[in-house]
């Protein structure tokens, strides 16, 4: 009886030990899991590295103060300068103030017409050339501008004349007493052609060219 106590415990025995050695794998350590295709699978999953984000940094209070805003409106178009080469006395279109030489005609013109306006022959006569000086005395430049005076003159353009001279278009009002004027006007508007030629290192007022004057009641 004792003998079958040891064989039924032994029996036991190996029994517990076969269940144990064929007991089902412990399945988390595992990790089951289900394949694409269906099946079940186990082993480690091997972890998926996700690509870092690229650090940047982020402008500070100055970088960003300094960055002008954008505008939505259209560019103003800029007009090109233009030299102030007039004065009080005459006006110069912007065509003339583009010449070169249209400060000195301006610097000219304007001792010419102060001339006239101060009834000073002998400023006037050193404006011209020596040919123009010959052309006018003094008797006759009294008589005919003792009572003139000049304004609104405006120079509109410079060019060559076919005599190869450089001409200045000028225009102006005079007014004068009726007996000093053009068919007695008291106020006429001209537009004549001043003829300019250099004498040594200055510019001067030649003989006009016949033609290079009209005028007109204003």
């Amino acid at each position: 009886m004792v003998l079958a106590a040891i064989v039924t415990g032994v029996i036991l025995g190996g029994d517990a030990l076969i269940a144990r050695s064929v007991a089902a794998p412990d399945l988390t350590a595992y990790n089951q899991r289900i394949t694409p295709d269906g099946r079940i699978t186990y082993g480690p999953v091997e972890p998926v590295e996700t690509p870092a984000e690229e650090w940047t940094p982020s402008p500070t209070e100055d970088e960003t103060s300094d960055i002008p805003p954008v505008s939505t409106e259209p560019a103003e178009s800029v007009a090109p300068s233009v030299p102030a080469v007039g004065n009080e006395l005459i006006t110069v279109t912007p065509e003339a103030a583009q010449d070169p030489a249209a400060a000195d005609v301006v610097q000219l013109l304007t001792a010419y017409f102060t001339a006239i306006n101060n009834h000073d022959y002998d400023a006037h006569q050193a404006q011209l050339t020596r040919a123009a000086r010959a052309a006018m005395t003094r008797k006759e430049f009294t008589s005919g501008f003792r009572s003139t005076v000049d304004s609104e003159i405006t120079l509109a353009g410079l060019s060559i004349a076919r005599d190869g001279r450089m001409v200045a278009e000028v225009s102006f009002v005079s007014r004068q007493n009726a007996e000093d004027g053009p068919e007695r006007q008291t106020c006429t508007r001209w537009t004549v052609g001043k003829f300019f030629e250099g004498q040594g290192t200055s510019l001067r007022i030649g003989k006009a060219l016949s033609g290079s004057a009209r005028y007109e009641a204003c």
